[in-house]
């Protein structure tokens, strides 16, 4: 039985209740009456046959929502509190120089830790991972441990308005040992506030001066400026081998840390790298031919034709002839002893009038040096003929080059050699080893002159009874190394053989068929046109006794020995050719 006061249940038949003392029957009765004035329909009701709630009830229930809101916000705020920011604790720096400040960004871990170093706990995933660790270490020290820190992405060499950008490095993984979360994200940060960077001349403070002569001036500089810059510094490009109007280009030699340095230290910096400046003032040598004017060209043919005409018409004696005098060209050297040489190149022909020796052509170069550039041409030496040739005419030596090409060589490695006016064709020379190697002209010169030293040979050496006539041209011989090796008689050897019909007026032996060699030696191509050979020549020695008699002369009576004598005993040193007439004796 329940209880109608206070609902309680007691049990059946009972008279008091067993909770609040009250009279069973009589509380019950009064409730009995008071429901039997309430009507309840399961089909529907009104508004105003239902019964309403107390006051009392409806408060109590109001209050109890909204405590119950009151606590939910508040621990939703507490969960939402719990975030530490990051990039609230940022400090960021820049100094320095315009284009060269420095920029720093960092934790303010000391701020940090006053507003939550006490508030961190570990969280229970923490606890469980460090254990007994937790007690040895503050929770904090989680945080440090995540938080690696915060970088640049550059830190020097900074310009106002720049932008540089910074990352943070977090381990978000070991931020769960906390009970808070990290908050961060990349941003970038605008430099500003740099000083004004300050720019000097690094190069009013040098001296450079140019000495010499062109093309061999000289450039040296000296620095009188303050400390900031070492003068080891400072390179110069070209210091030798100038000329007037050369571009010398004095640079600072300065690496980007260098630089850097002197805008920290200094607040200034180079307003440029290097400095051009342009050789003047500088005597000139002339470098080129065509530099010489006319009128100079003119004077100095004029010398040269004046000192070898003065030399040669004295040195060889009333036992030559001179040819005129030709002109052969001009050959100019330039980074020689005194840097340049001009070469005014003329010949003559030297002729023995007692055919003592071979018609020569020699070359007389006359030497103008240091010659320099001005409003008219001067040299400090000259005119000198030059040269020297030995076994020319009567004399053991002459001045001169029976070898042009000679003029050529040089003492010095970078030497320059500008020729003209065809001497240019006298660079090369080299000895004949063909019979073709040798104009036809040159063979005829060679023929003629043989029979010259042929005649002057039976001129001297016959008696008046010994009779020569019919003299003809029989064939050549030409006798050459092919690598040019020197012989003992010479590197090759021309033969132009006569042949001639020799008798006696009295009849002491009977007419004859005589073969006669006349040798030349060391035969040298000079150019296409140009050839010479060695100073002598002679009708070759070889005594043949004459039928019937004890007489002699040179020659050969018989071909065939001829053949055997000059070029059989001579093959393991030469090597040769028969022209065709002669190849009946042997080939």
């Amino acid at each position: 039985m329940q209880c109608k006061k206070c609902g309680s249940m007691n049990i059946d038949g009972a008279k008091v209740c067993e909770s609040c003392g009250v009279t069973m029957e009589d509380v019950n009765m009064k409730q009995n009456q008071n429901d039997t004035g309430t009507k309840i329909s399961n089909t529907g009701s009104t508004p105003g046959s239902q019964k309403k709630l107390p006051k009392n009830l409806i408060f109590g229930i109001a209050g109890a929502m909204a405590a119950f809101l009151i606590i939910l916000i508040a621990v939703l705020a507490m969960n939402s509190s719990k975030v530490i920011d990051l990039n609230k604790y940022i400090t960021f720096e820049s100094s320095g120089y315009d284009g060269y400040g420095q920029a720093s960004i960092n934790i303010d871990w000391e701020k940090l830790e006053k507003d939550y170093g006490k508030k961190i706990k570990y969280s229970s995933k923490g606890k469980k991972e460090y254990g007994v660790l937790t007690y040895a270490f503050e929770p904090v020290y989680v945080l440090h441990d995540a938080v690696s820190g915060v970088e640049l992405e550059k830190t020097e060499k900074l310009s106002n308005g720049e932008k540089v950008k910074y990352t943070w490095t977090v381990d978000d993984e070991k931020a769960k040992g906390i009970n808070y979360k990290l908050k961060y994200k990349n941003g970038e940060y605008s430099i500003s506030n740099l000083y004004e960077l300050g720019k000097f001349d690094p190069f009013k403070d040098i001296k450079l001066e140019f000495s010499g002569i062109a093309p061999e001036g000289e450039a040296k500089f000296t620095y009188s400026g303050d400390d900031i810059i070492h003068k080891g510094k400072f390179k110069i490009d070209k210091h030798d081998n100038l000329k007037n109007d050369d571009v010398v280009t004095i640079s600072l030699d300065l690496d980007e840390d260098e630089i850097s340095f002197l805008a920290t230290r200094y607040g200034r910096v180079p307003e440029k790298m290097s400095e051009s400046y342009t050789v003047s003032g500088l005597e000139t040598y002339v470098t080129k031919y065509s530099e010489f004017p006319e009128d100079f060209i003119k004077e100095a043919n004029d010398k040269a034709t004046e000192v070898i005409k003065e030399y040669t018409d004295s040195a060889y004696g009333e036992g030559t002839t001179l040819s005129d005098l030709k002109y052969e060209g001009y050959l100019f050297k330039t980074n020689v002893d005194g840097y340049n040489v001009l070469y005014i190149i003329y010949s003559r022909v030297l002729t023995s009038v007692e055919h003592k020796y071979v018609t020569t052509k020699m070359y007389y170069p006359v030497a103008f040096r240091t010659l320099m550039l001005s409003d008219k041409i001067s040299y400090k030496t000259g005119p000198e003929l030059v040269g020297k040739s030995y076994g020319v005419g009567d004399n053991s030596d002459t001045k001169g080059f029976k070898f042009p090409s000679e003029l050529y060589n040089s003492n010095y490695k970078n030497t320059v050699i500008e020729a003209g006016d065809g001497f240019e064709k006298f660079k090369e020379q080299s000895y004949v080893h063909k019979l073709e190697d040798m104009t036809d002209e040159y063979r005829k010169a060679l023929q003629d002159e043989a029979r010259v030293t042929l005649d002057a040979y039976i001129a001297k050496d016959y008696k008046p009874n010994m009779q020569v006539s019919d003299i003809e041209f029989a064939g050549e011989y030409l006798q050459y190394t092919s690598d040019d090796k020197r012989q003992f008689n010479g590197t090759n050897i021309y033969f132009v053989v006569f042949k001639a019909n020799l008798s006696d007026a009295n009849g002491k032996f009977p007419t004859t068929t005589i073969y006669y060699p006349v040798e030349y030696t060391y035969i040298m191509k000079l150019s296409d046109n140009d050839f010479t050979a060695a100073n002598n020549t002679s009708v070759f020695l070889n005594y043949t006794t004459l039928p019937n008699t004890y007489d002699t002369t040179r020659g050969f009576i018989d071909g065939n020995e001829m053949y055997n004598k000059i070029i059989s005993n001579r093959t393991k040193l030469y090597e040769y050719q028969v022209s065709d007439s002669l190849k009946q004796f042997g080939e």
